[in-house]
Parts: C-alpha cells; sequence; structure tokens
C-alpha cells in the first residue's frame, strides 16, 4: 500500500505522493477515483519570488513545467514556516519535494513560500495572527497574476501548512481556488486548550516557531539587502513574548487576542472549494479542529471531509493520492475526475478488529453523504447505577461518588486499570455489553453537577471501550477547567462545597462497538496523557450521578446502547449558567511570567527541533 510521509509534532512533512494508480472501487467496499493529468512534462524552470506586503518581504521559489507559449498552468502552493528544516542550506532554491515531483510533470507550477518572519522571510513571526492572514492572500494572488499563471491556486500541506490554508482563505484571495488543509488548526484556541486546560500535547510549540523558527537567521539565499531586512526582522523583538505567555497561560480567557486567531468564527468568508483531511488519534492538532471547520461550511459549500486513524499525519486513507490528484485536477486543469460525485464524508472507525473480515486488519471504513451521519441521535444516559436507568454501574454504586486530587497527575493506564478507582483518585462506570453493533458519531459531553472543596478543579473524563476480552481502550477525552464553566470568556472561582454545574465537550469521535462491547466512562480531575497543568488546589469532588448525565452521539444502534433518560435534571439553587456544549473555540509546570521566556520552555524548543530534523528523512 502506498503511504503519504507522516506529520510529527509539531512540524509537518508534506504528503509523498508517488505515482498515480487505477481507481479501485471494483475491488473494495468503498467508492474512490484517479486524476486525469498525466506525467507528459520533462523540463521545468526553478524561480525565486519576493513579495512586497505591509508586513515584509515575502519569499519563495517556483518549479513550473516548460510548456507550449500559449498554456497557462495552474499553481499549488504551501506557506510554510518549516523550510528552516526543509531547506537549511543557502543554495537550495530549487523546488523539490514530494508534491513537485509528482504535480509538475503532470502540468502544474508548484510554489513554495516562507512564513512572514521566518528563514527567508522579513517581517514579524505572527502566531497565526493577522499578519499570517493577510501575507498568504498576498502570496495568493501575485501568483495568480503570474503571466505563465491559469490564475487558479491552490493550497496543500498540513499542521501550520494546513493552518496557513485557513489563515488565507478567510481574507478571500481573488485566485484561491481550492485548498487542502490537513490535520490544521481552525482556531488556535483549541490547538492550545480544551475549555480551559492547557492541553499537553504542542506544550512546546509556541517556543519552538517564537525563538525557532521565528527567531533563526536567514540562510542568506536571498542575498542583498533582502538578506539584511530578514536578519534585522528576525532579531526584532516582536509579540514572542506575549505568544509565550497567552498560549502557557494555567487559567486563560478567551479574548481579542485568540478571537484574532479565529478561523472558524470567519468561515462563512471561505470562497474556494475544501478538501478537510483529519484524525480522530491526532492529540497534537486535535480533531476538533478539521471536524467544525468542516461542519461550519455551509451543506451547499463544495466540500468533502476525510478522517481517519493515521494520528498527525496527512496519510488517512490508502487511496490518499487518488483522492488529491483527482481533486486539484478537477478545482484547477477543469477535468471531468468524479471526485465531486464521491460521498461527502469518509471515515474510518474506531472499532475492535473484526475476525469475520475477509481481511481483519483493515480498517472500518464508512463513507456517507455528511458526518456526522443524518441519522445520528443524542442519547442522555443516566449514571446513577441500576439497569433500569441506562444499565451503567457507578463504582461505587451509590447516588454520589467522590474522589481526591491528592496526587493529581494521573496515566490513564492506571485509571483503565482501576488502580486510580481503588485509592479514590478517580471513578469508572461501565455500560452492559451491547446486543449488536453501535456507531458513536460525533461530539459526546458529559453535563456534570458537583460540589467541590476549593476554589477551582479540573474534569477530564475518558470515553473508553470495553472487548469482550475484557481490554479497555480510550475513545476520546474531555477537559473542562471549573473557572471556565460559565464560557470561554470569562472566569471565575467556585464557592466550596456549593453545588455547579458545567458541561464536558468531548473531541469528537467516530466509532464502532461490536456485540458484547461495553462502552465506559472515567471520571478524574487530571488526565496526564492530555492536559499540562496539574491541579494543584488537592480539592475534594463529589460528583452528583442522579443530576449527571452522559450525552453520546450514536448513528447506529442508539437503542442498544440502553434506554435515553428522559426526567429532567434537579434544579440548582440559585440561577445556573450551563458551560457551552461544543469544543472550546488541545510534565513539569513552565512558568511563563517575568519578560523573558523560560529555560525550560526553550530547552522544549531544541529538543522539539532535534526530533524533527531527525525525523523529516524518514519515509
Amino acid at each position: 500500500m502506498r503511504r503519504l510521509v507522516p506529520l510529527l509534532l509539531p512540524a509537518l512533512l508534506l504528503p509523498v505522493l508517488l505515482a498515480a494508480s487505477p481507481a479501485r472501487a471494483e475491488e473494495e467496499d468503498f467508492r474512490t477515483v484517479e486524476g486525469k493529468s498525466e506525467p507528459t512534462y520533462k523540463e521545468f524552470v526553478d524561480e525565486e519570488h519576493r513579495i512586497e506586503t505591509p508586513h515584509g518581504t515575502i519569499y519563495g521559489v517556483v518549479r513550473r513545467p516548460v510548456v507550449e507559449d500559449d498554456l497557462k498552468v495552474p499553481v499549488i502552493l504551501t506557506y510554510t514556516p518549516y523550510n528552516i528544516l526543509e531547506r537549511p542550506v543557502a543554495t537550495m532554491v530549487e523546488q523539490t519535494d514530494a508534491v513537485t515531483t509528482y504535480f509538475t510533470p503532470r502540468g502544474y507550477a508548484r510554489a513554495s513560500f516562507d512564513l512572514v518572519g521566518t528563514r527567508e522571510s522579513s517581517g514579524c513571526y505572527d502566531h497565526g495572527g493577522i499578519r499570517e492572514r493577510e501575507t498568504a492572500k498576498a502570496v495568493v494572488d501575485y501568483l495568480g497574476t503570474r503571466d505563465w499563471s491559469n490564475g487558479k491556486v491552490g493550497m496543500i500541506g498540513g499542521s501550520y501548512d494546513g493552518t496557513t490554508q485557513w489563515a488565507g482563505a478567510i481574507e478571500q484571495p481573488e485566485h484561491l481556488t481550492t485548498i487542502v488543509p490537513q490535520v490544521g488548526i481552525g482556531r488556535w484556541y483549541d490547538y492550545a486548550y480544551g475549555q480551559g486546560v492547557r492541553f499537553y500535547s504542542g506544550s512546546g510549540t509556541p517556543a519552538l516557531f517564537d525563538f525557532g523558527f521565528g527567531f533563526a537567521p536567514p540562510t542568506g539565499v536571498t542575498g542583498g539587502t533582502a538578506w539584511l531586512e530578514a536578519v534585522q526582522a528576525h532579531a526584532t523583538p516582536c509579540e514572542r513574548v506575549e505568544h509565550n505567555d497567552r498560549a502557557f497561560l494555567p487559567d486563560p480567557v478567551y479574548d481579542g487576542y485568540w478571537d484574532e486567531r479565529d478561523y472558524l468564527a470567519q468561515i462563512a468568508k471561505v470562497q474556494a472549494s475544501v478538501l478537510v483531511v483529519g484524525s480522530w488519534t491526532d492529540y497534537n492538532v486535535h480533531p476538533v479542529n478539521s471536524v467544525e471547520m468542516w461542519e461550519a461550511l455551509p451543506d451547499d459549500h463544495p466540500k468533502k471531509l476525510v478522517m481517519g486513524l493515521s494520528g498527525h499525519s496527512g496519510d488517512q486513507v490508502e487511496d490518499n493520492e487518488d483522492i488529491y490528484h483527482a481533486w486539484f485536477d478537477h478545482w484547477l486543469l477543469g477535468l471531468d475526475t468524479g471526485v465531486m460525485d464521491l460521498p461527502r464524508s469518509d471515515s474510518l472507525l474506531l472499532a475492535t478488529r473484526d475476525a469475520e473480515a475477509e481481511d481483519p486488519t483493515a480498517p472500518e471504513r464508512r463513507q456517507d453523504s455528511h458526518w456526522p451521519p443524518l441519522s445520528t441521535v443524542d442519547v442522555a444516559l443516566g449514571l446513577a447505577a441500576g439497569d433500569e436507568r441506562f444499565g451503567v454501574v457507578a463504582t461505587p454504586a451509590t447516588e454520589v461518588i467522590d474522589w481526591v486530587d491528592d496526587q493529581p497527575a494521573l496515566s490513564e493506564d492506571d485509571v483503565l486499570s482501576g488502580a486510580s478507582v481503588a485509592d479514590g483518585r478517580s471513578r469508572l462506570f461501565l455500560g452492559a455489553p451491547v446486543d449488536g453493533e453501535v456507531r458513536i458519531s460525533g461530539v459526546a459531553r458529559l453535563d456534570v453537577t458537583m460540589t467541590t472543596s476549593e476554589v477551582s478543579t479540573h474534569v477530564t473524563p475518558v470515553l473508553f471501550r470495553e472487548s469482550v476480552g475484557g481490554a479497555r481502550t480510550v475513545l476520546t477525552r474531555g477537559l473542562l477547567n471549573s473557572r471556565n464553566r460559565d464560557g470561554l470568556d470569562t472566569s471565575t472561582d467556585l464557592v466550596p462545597g456549593a453545588p455547579w454545574r458545567g458541561t464536558v465537550v468531548f473531541q469528537p469521535v467516530d466509532a464502532l462497538l461490536r456485540e458484547g462491547e461495553r462502552l465506559g466512562l472515567a471520571v478524574m480531575s487530571m488526565n496526564a496523557f492530555e492536559a499540562l497543568y496539574p491541579d494543584t488546589t488537592l480539592a475534594t469532588n463529589v460528583l452528583d450521578v442522579v443530576a449527571s448525565r452522559l450525552v453520546v452521539p450514536v448513528s447506529l444502534g442508539a437503542e442498544r446502547l440502553g434506554t435515553a433518560v428522559t426526567a429532567p435534571v434537579p434544579a440548582l439553587p440559585g440561577p445556573v449558567v450551563v458551560a457551552p456544549t461544543r469544543p472550546a473555540p488541545a510534565a513539569p509546570t513552565l512558568p511563563t511570567t517575568g519578560g523573558s521566556l523560560p529555560a525550560a520552555a526553550l530547552g522544549a524548543a531544541a529538543l522539539l527541533a532535534a526530533g524533527l530534523v531527525r525525523r523529516a528523512r524518514r519515509v
């Protein structure tokens, strides 16, 4: 099976597209397509370009095929901070990455431009802000107006290279025809936080980019005054300290800083067609970033969603190459490839292996007209013990359960094994075995009613599957900072000992429970796999199971999961504001105050950068 190079957190290596293959619809239980353009061109021109913008000079390179005089070619662009890794040598001006070697012989120009404030581009690195948005637009429209261009520009790339596509698209470049964001950030708050709790993943990213990619001197390939301009810009403090302070705050609120970096809020401005590629198992750029952007695009927008199980990677389904080829041929060359006739949603499900399948190792793949499937319904499940409610058994089986944060950071292994239940640091609920397949598709939530002994706490539940043999595996995770229970734009202390309510929103998921398997819920205050900041309040939390609900989106077999709870949740005394029902917008504590970057963060950045350099060679 052909493979695309994996994205490695936090950086992306562009997809390695090798060779086109015929459509496989006759041999597989899924539908696919193939491109129509053929690799007919063998001579190419390499060019350097410098674009003057209000935010600095943006540098890039283009490789385009030598074609007949009257033929114009489209452009496939990546606007990236990663060229300091991919092109670290001053003489590397040619465009030779794998996307280039695949598409330029087929009549495409391939462009790679350095993100503002990185490598050869001058200006201040902007951590997803307005400078990145406006320079992305400038680059697109510059390329679309070259005398060799047919006026159509597409973009591809993942991680940060997927993020710059959203940044540019909301600025409505005239010549942007299509984008293919792979595991890209839709809302920077969603990358840093889950409902006010700092994600453990990506914790070194702000330092890596501001004091790594954004601070590293240019290679000198530009020469002359352009090189001096870039050197000066990279040495300028810009907002580096603010970026790192804001991205590490343990008690964040959503404000104007994050609003500038919220592409989801402005997605109605996107005019280009969109092929969203994400992963249910990406714990760097969490799946909420892909799914929320997909869902926010209007139903009549030309769009397609591909979600797989390959983590932080652009390689999610086995026919990636066919889909990308057909997509660009359709949108940039105007060829009839049939790609828009495919089901719009293509998902690999989290599931145990089907021993009776022809290929037990093959993933469960579902293609639907929409995601979540139109058959999806929310099933509200009670947590109290007893089959009359839902079949979930509380541990212990009482109307209230408590846990103590005397050792807040927990490993998921300890939680799922029950070790942390025995010592009172977490609690488990386990449903009855299902009597047929149940597909969970969408965003689950846990509506909690609790009392807490201190002014704040975290709630970090995990939904898991228990196989027929008893093995437990995580399906999705949720986070909530109690201070943000009334909304992301406010931070409010709890009243110790008084009941409070909040909604913990899980990451989107597409999972399959097979006959005899169980759905489980683990409740704790600090899942060390998912959250960076330990809850140091050492609070005792008491969960009122009668007044709490687990809401699960089910697209197949809702009746098999249990009887939905219909009784109203008991009222709390006084007014209650329930937290939003969609996700916010994803070690040791790293201090961020004092006006300088902590040594720990610099060390993390150096280690990450070193790892990226080593991994960049792996195919």
